[in-house]
């Protein structure tokens, strides 16, 4: 009988109860695919993260995703409340402001930043994949029936008015409507995303709209077992190079975005997300607070 510390961390506030709880295995050395997935479905989070050594030279450690249903290549939440869990349990040894260091997925070998205040983790940024535009949205009456939107429903300005599927790690149907009223009255078919999301590889559908310069996002995956989730890297990750790909930003090759999600499931999370261009090249970096709010320990 092995025995595990686990964690519950609320990612993209300083909260408790706020942001988008992530559970977390700070050592998972030892562990099976089927140990993790059980792990995941007994602590019934969006996801839960477990951490293995790193490789010296290459990065600092290996983290591995999974859902209550299966493993994702990536989680932006889980990934913010690891490593602002593992710096807070002393795990790095820095006495600088920004620590940089690198972790393994499935999506790759990705930067982190850990920014410290006072000696205390207090943000954390992380690399998304390379921005990729997918596909664009042709079947708009499908769309309609999915979100049951109406056509004058999701046009948020002329610039800014196709869905297109977006990925920096996840892909995501990118969903712009036309203000925050719209945002909060919208119900999709859960059943019918989810055979949309499955059909076409995607984590699920990321709304939006933008009100006095202010990004409100609501983000659906009932893909993966999640109606909606109070925060969402990878998506935010996806809407921010959207929105770079559309001339939203006044500067050609940099733009940041403060993405308000959760409100409206009384979970209120802040997530920062910034994209810049260098020779060709785009970087997308999103990051947040967290809050450690549980400690167990759990037995197999």
């Amino acid at each position: 009988m092995k025995t595990i510390d686990i964690y519950q961390v609320d990612a993209f506030t300083d909260q408790p109860f706020c942001g988008n709880p992530a559970g977390v295995v700070p050592d998972a050395s030892g562990l099976t695919d089927k140990d993790m997935l059980n792990i995941a479905r007994e602590m019934a989070l969006s996801e839960t993260a477990f951490v293995f050594p790193g490789k010296e030279g290459e990065y600092a450690r290996e983290v591995r995703f999974f859902t209550p249903t299966e493993e994702v290549d990536l989680c932006g939440h889980a990934t913010i409340a690891t490593f602002y869990l593992l710096a807070q349990l002393d795990q790095f040894e820095s006495d600088q402001e920004v620590l940089k260091i690198k972790q393994k997925t499935k999506a790759g070998i990705l930067d982190i930043e850990i920014l410290f205040k006072e000696n205390k983790p207090h943000y954390v940024l992380m690399e998304q994949a390379q921005p990729q535009h997918l596909w664009t949205i042709n079947n708009m009456e499908e769309l309609y029936n999915m979100c049951q939107i109406s056509e004058g429903d999701h046009f948020y300005s002329e610039s800014l008015s196709t869905p297109k599927v977006y990925s920096t790690g996840l892909p995501d149907v990118i969903l712009p409507v036309k203000n925050l009223d719209t945002l909060k009255a919208l119900e999709p078919d859960m059943k019918l995303l989810a055979t949309f999301s499955r059909n076409n590889d995607m984590a699920g559908l990321h709304a939006f709209t933008i009100e006095d310069e202010t990004v409100y996002a609501r983000n659906f995956a009932p893909a993966y077992d999640i109606d909606e989730e109070a925060a969402t890297g990878t998506a935010n990750g996806a809407l921010i190079s959207y929105l770079y790909d559309h001339g939203y930003f006044k500067d050609e090759h940099i733009g940041e975005i403060n993405v308000y999600q959760g409100d409206f499931m009384g979970r209120p999370s802040r997530i920062y997300a910034r994209i810049c261009e260098e020779e060709g090249v785009k970087r997308v970096q999103v990051g947040g607070k967290a809050a450690v709010v549980l400690k167990g320990r759990m037995r197999l």
